[in-house]
């Protein structure tokens, strides 16, 4: 690398800090150095002219760029907010400058990242050193450097041409694969023979079918041709074998004959070696076949399946480092971060999505208004209970149920009328029964069916009854699994349950938003004392 050097101006080492940088790739282009065994030159942009090539770039950086890219704040409980009041938070999630909304500039660097193993972004700040901006930097202009010892990057997209010195901390650098630690290897350069075997091939085809894909041979004379014949004769057969004039036949004069020497493209396996290469480049970039138009080898039972891997493998490492140069250059010892959101892409189908919210729900993990955000819905009033989270009955640790203890660590030191008033009070009741924690587990089951009672137009004693009906019959299985280890109901006591829903939704009238609470926990007694005597005695 010393006479390049010397001759180029190019750095033999990245510790030399004497000459200016000139990108390697555009010296290589001139001197024909990336050319490969095929015959063709291979280097970022004449891939990108690949179809398989562009297909996977784009694939990887449309879908990444399309995920919210948010800043959080982790609380000192553990949670997590999404933190809209930091300054980053809009040039992140909706337009890092005043040219390019947040998917444009994200999948730009992304694109850069996959062709050219590095992406670049200067920070651009305020006099306070506030960010204020996020800029591409063209890869194939821009590279780390040692200057005196010092790192940083230079870069010669500037308006003169002339390398620019630019601080580390002032740019954004994704690196792709990387030996050092530092440059990121370019897959296009690396792996010059697959793109340049590929290149070819589409070469090939393009030139067989626009010389109307007839094989090339030998006319043959008898005699000798003067020079103006010889011109005649090749100007024919130009014309005959391209163009318009295509596949017509060919008139031969004074004992011409063509013989054909070609191997046919079948022969050739051109089509083999095409798909093949189109095979090896999704490989490098792991990017699913189906994702390129490709379903050979996809079915209704494997592409979903195929889809999360390539979320999980393909996407995700390029998420992870996007991520990790923000927080380190940005973020760094603060209870701030950034992530990207990943739960649309990672989204099922309709009924998968409704069993996993229904489960979640039933587990008392998330609140009505928790699935409706997640779906894009409008929520429901906290008062009616929206944000109220619930669990089924039979899921109560029973030794909960019989163990529970009050305020002042003893059973049954207040009645069910005590236990009423000290709820309104804003207390925590003790029943004074051994099922005092049933009771308690179930008020708010019976505050949500009051709520959603109580917010209808006018009274409906058939939705009432409906709304009763499951916190009934969980509260029937809880008391049978306390007293006797199982849970299921009869038909005869699913019919007693259902009358006693039918009995309390009477009422349903008397029923508002003011006194829900209350209502709800007289509701829980009252039922408690009817189950227990029914299925007890």
């Amino acid at each position: 690398m010393g006479l390049l050097s010397r001759a180029f101006g190019i750095k033999a080492s990245i510790e030399d800090p004497a000459a200016p940088l000139i990108p390697y790739s555009a010296l290589f282009e001139s001197l024909g150095l990336g050319r490969s065994d095929a015959g063709v030159m291979v280097n970022e942009k004449a891939a990108m002219r690949l179809t398989t090539a562009f297909a996977c770039i784009k694939v990887i950086s449309e879908d990444l760029s399309a995920l919210p890219l948010i800043v959080y704040q982790k609380m000192p409980d553990g949670s997590m907010r999404e933190a809209t009041e930091h300054r980053l938070y809009p040039l992140l999630r909706n337009a890092p400058n005043d040219m390019m909304t947040s998917m444009v500039y994200r999948g730009a660097v992304i694109a850069s990242a996959c062709g050219w193993g590095n992406a670049y972004s200067l920070i651009e700040r305020d006099k306070a050193a506030r960010v204020t901006a996020f800029r591409p930097i063209p890869s194939d202009k821009t590279a780390p450097v040692f200057v005196d010892g010092k790192f940083g990057f230079s870069t010669t997209a500037t308006k003169d041409g002339q390398p620019a010195w630019i601080d580390p901390w002032n740019v954004l650098h994704i690196p792709g694969l990387t030996m050092d630690g530092i440059v990121g290897m370019s897959p296009i350069a690396t792996c010059k023979q697959a793109f340049g075997l590929a290149i070819a091939a589409e070469k090939f085809g393009a030139q067989f079918f626009g010389q109307g894909a007839r094989a090339t041979g030998v006319l043959t004379h008898p005699g000798s041709l003067d020079t103006e014949a010889y011109e005649n004769i090749k100007k024919s057969v130009r014309e005959w074998a391209t163009g318009d004039a295509a596949l017509r036949a060919l008139v031969l004069e004074e004992g011409l004959k063509w013989e054909q020497l070609s191997v046919n493209p079948n022969d050739a396996q051109f089509l083999e070696t095409r798909k093949f290469q189109k095979e090896e480049i999704a490989q490098l970039y792991r990017v699913p076949m189906h994702l390129l138009a490709d379903l050979t080898r996809s079915t209704n039972s494997n592409i979903e399946h195929q889809s999360l891997d390539y979320v999980r493998y393909c996407l995700k490492p390029w998420a992870v480092r996007i991520e990790q140069e923000i927080n380190r250059k940005l973020l760094y010892k603060t209870s701030f971060f950034v992530e990207h959101d990943m739960t649309d892409i990672m989204r099922g189908d309709f009924a998968s999505q409704t069993t996993g919210y229904q489960t979640m729900r039933n587990i008392g993990v998330m609140s009505a208004n928790d699935i409706l955000r997640a779906t894009r819905r409008n929520p429901i009033p906290a008062e009616e209970g929206g944000d109220i989270r619930t669990v089924q009955g039979a899921m109560i640790p029973l030794q909960f149920l019989v163990n529970y203890k009050g305020p002042n660590g003893t059973d049954g030191a207040q009645t069910p009328a005590s236990a009423a008033t000290a709820d309104a009070e804003g207390g925590d009741p003790v029943v004074g029964s051994k099922h005092s924690g049933l009771i308690l587990a179930f008020r708010r089951v019976f505050r949500d069916a009051v709520g959603r009672c109580a917010n209808r137009k006018t009274p409906d004693e058939q939705f009432a009854a409906k709304a009763l009906q499951p916190a009934l019959a969980s509260m029937a299985e809880a008391i049978l699994a306390v007293e006797f280890g199982s849970g299921r109901l009869s038909e005869q006591d699913e019919t007693a349950v259902s009358d006693l829903a039918r009995t309390m939704a009477a009422e349903c009238s008397t029923w508002n938003l003011q006194n829900a609470a209350e209502t709800a926990t007289r509701l829980t007694e009252t039922a408690f004392a009817a189950l227990e005597k029914g299925l007890i005695g």
